[in-house]
């Protein structure tokens, strides 16, 4: 496995960048595509205050609060998170 540590910022009401030892309900999707987060509460069986890491050989979900990395060392040929759609006429 590459990836070692993560670590989560977010920015506050003044515009600094500040650590965040959690992220509450959302859930982070990093890949080759957009980062992008969604509540895990709207989905069900997601968890909350992860993020799910996806290159071209890695696979990694890591729990904020507590800093546990699971995952390990796979091959992908499309590594690319797809964020949900909104498909309302």
């Amino acid at each position: 496995m590459q990836t070692k540590a993560l670590m989560v910022f977010k920015i506050d009401d003044e515009g600094n960048t500040v650590y965040a030892n959690e992220n509450g309900d959302l859930c982070i999707f990093l890949s080759k595509s957009e980062p992008f987060c969604v509540p895990a509460s709207s989905f069900p069986g997601m968890s909350s205050n992860r993020v799910a890491f996806l290159d071209f050989d890695e696979n990694v979900y890591i729990s904020v609060p507590c800093s546990n990395i699971i995952g390990g060392n796979w091959s992908y040929i499309a590594p690319y998170h797809i964020p949900p759609q909104n498909h309302d006429p």
